[in-house]
């Protein structure tokens, strides 16, 4: 199966908003979040908004095959802008477990050679699982792995550097 990266244009931005519903809806049964009135698990539309305004930010859609598979969000951290962060990223459960993320991830690296760090929730033990191993693909185990408070949250953090 065949991934690719596509950067997302604001004209592909309602996709994204889309999709994130179904991200959302998958970590809530880590973050403890709760559907709204009408049963959907909705977010704030301008949480999304540092993808456009941001170069430091840069959004992609996931593709397998053609087909969207899922998202990427990528920034530099705010708290060290020399380190290239994944803040959120999906995969649609119908291409989970096919390489699809690990592909992406490889693609992520070519396209943002430099310092990275991942960050899980430590409730999520397949992200984790998931992570560890995508990593390990891309860098051996030249990597660091430790637990580090993220905001106000504790978290698995993933630090390695990927030269071009």
């Amino acid at each position: 199966m065949e991934v690719s990266l596509r950067q997302i244009g604001s004209d592909s931005r309602h996709i994204l908003e889309n999709l994130f519903h179904y991200y959302i809806y998958d970590m809530s049964e880590f973050m403890g979040w709760n559907p709204d009135e009408s049963g959907s698990y909705s977010f704030k539309s301008a949480t999304l908004d540092p993808y456009w305004k941001d170069i430091n930010s840069v959004p992609y859609f996931l593709y397998a095959d053609n087909e969207l598979a899922g998202f990427a969000l990528i920034r530099k951290y705010p708290d060290d802008l020399e380190v290239f962060d994944i803040e959120q990223f999906f995969v649609l459960r119908k291409f989970k477990g096919k390489g699809i993320g690990k592909n992406a991830l490889m693609a992520i690296l070519a396209n943002h050679p430099g310092k990275w760090q991942i960050r899980i929730l430590k409730e999520n033990e397949a992200a984790l699982k998931f992570w560890l191993s995508a990593t390990r693909n891309v860098v051996g185990n030249c990597y660091q792995f430790s637990l580090d408070i993220d905001v106000d949250l504790e978290m698995h953090f993933i630090r390695f550097e990927k030269v071009s």
